[in-house]
């Protein structure tokens, strides 16, 4: 799974709590964070394509084997 591909599967898994959620302002949070990362998708497929190494996520740390 490419970079791209995980801030999308993140931002899916936060925009469907924004849909449970019943207060309106953690709502509304909750759909700010998956519109950013989507954003952060957009940007790292940039950084693939430009073989750009530095990467703000440690994404090794946060894999799960």
């Amino acid at each position: 799974m490419t970079r791209a591909d995980e801030y999308r599967q993140l931002a899916r898994n936060v925009r469907k709590r924004a849909s449970e959620e019943q207060n309106l302002l953690l709502r509304a949070q909750w759909e700010i964070l998956g519109s950013r990362y989507l954003e952060l998708a957009d940007q790292s497929k940039k950084i693939d394509e430009n073989d750009t190494r530095y990467d703000p996520i440690p994404w090794d740390r946060l894999r799960q084997h």
